[in-house]
């Protein structure tokens, strides 16, 4: 039962992971986007839409293994133009980014909603056929690689003092011939495409369906996850985890009888409240993050 609850916690990490590193790579960078619950939302619902779109409207056919990229490969192209929009927002635009997460919260809301009862005529629960699943072990290895990846590049490369230089200090970055909004906009746009797999992922890999409130809060557990790792994509693993495990928990304990199904679900959520309670405080973030840079 032990092991079964600690795969099952590695699988409900993985989101919670890949939005956490698509928001660590563009904090890091000075801009904010506290959007990642809709573009969760967005990739859980455009994946599906488009291989569905594909296989029954256009008649495409592709090698069963293949489905599932191209699920992953719209909803990564979807993030990216949301992401194109708020990083465009945020820096050239020199425009709240909050509002602007903001905004990209209800759009998905609302666009989601509707999309599903607009496309597949039910009222906001669709099942992803078989032939468009992906294996779930596969994605959380990439997840983690990723994460071993983007610490390395923030932490060891050129690149990711260039990056941090951005949200550090962009003043003595454009000194030196880096073009700050230009590195914040291309964060941003990678990203948020991280984010929108993370939703993927729900939908075409651990969930296998498509409803309007797919990512149920994840995205803003996301958020929480940033600051309990310290803007770090190597603790941001643990707390993906330490989520990911009450995630598991909950629905062993629902299994077992021991409690109601709406309190069962409060757990993961009450536990990564408080875990980020005792870190607030000693986290320090970018300095520059959410502060557009102006040219002088």
């Amino acid at each position: 039962m032990i092991d079964l609850i600690l795969m099952q916690a590695l699988l409900a990490a993985v989101p919670i992971l890949l939005a956490s590193l698509g928001e660590i790579l563009m904090e890091r960078s000075g801009v904010v986007n506290i959007g990642l619950e809709g573009l969760m939302l967005l990739g859980a619902f455009s994946g599906p839409l488009f291989v569905d779109y594909l296989h029954y409207r256009l008649g495409a056919q592709l090698p069963d293994p293949l489905w599932p990229l191209a699920a992953f490969l719209a909803a990564a192209l979807v993030g990216m133009a949301v992401g194109l929009v708020h990083g465009y927002i945020s820096t050239y635009l020199a425009g709240d980014q909050i509002i602007s997460g903001v905004a990209i919260n209800l759009f998905a809301a609302g666009a989601v909603a509707y999309g599903i009862q607009a496309y597949w005529g039910v009222a906001g629960y669709k099942q992803v056929p078989d032939w468009a699943k992906a294996d779930p072990l596969a994605l959380a290895a990439f997840a983690l690689v990723l994460a071993g990846f983007m610490w390395y590049v923030l932490f060891r490369s050129r690149l990711g003092i260039v990056i941090r230089a951005c949200g550090e200090d962009p003043e003595s970055a454009f000194n030196v011939g880096v073009d700050v909004n230009r590195v914040r906009l291309l964060a941003t746009v990678i990203g948020s495409s991280l984010a929108a797999l993370a939703g993927a992922y729900l939908s075409i890999a651990y969930l296998s369906v498509v409803t309007k409130e797919i990512s149920a809060g994840r995205g803003f557990i996301a958020l929480a996850n940033v600051v309990f790792a310290n803007w770090n994509p190597a603790l941001a693993v643990a707390g993906a985890y330490i989520f990911g495990f009450f995630d598991a928990l909950s629905y062993w304990l629902q299994t077992a009888g021991v409690a109601r199904y709406e309190i069962t679900r409060m757990i993961p959520y009450i536990a990564t409240l408080l875990i980020v309670a005792g870190v607030i405080g000693r986290a320090r973030p970018p300095r520059a993050v959410g502060k557009p840079f102006r040219r002088e």
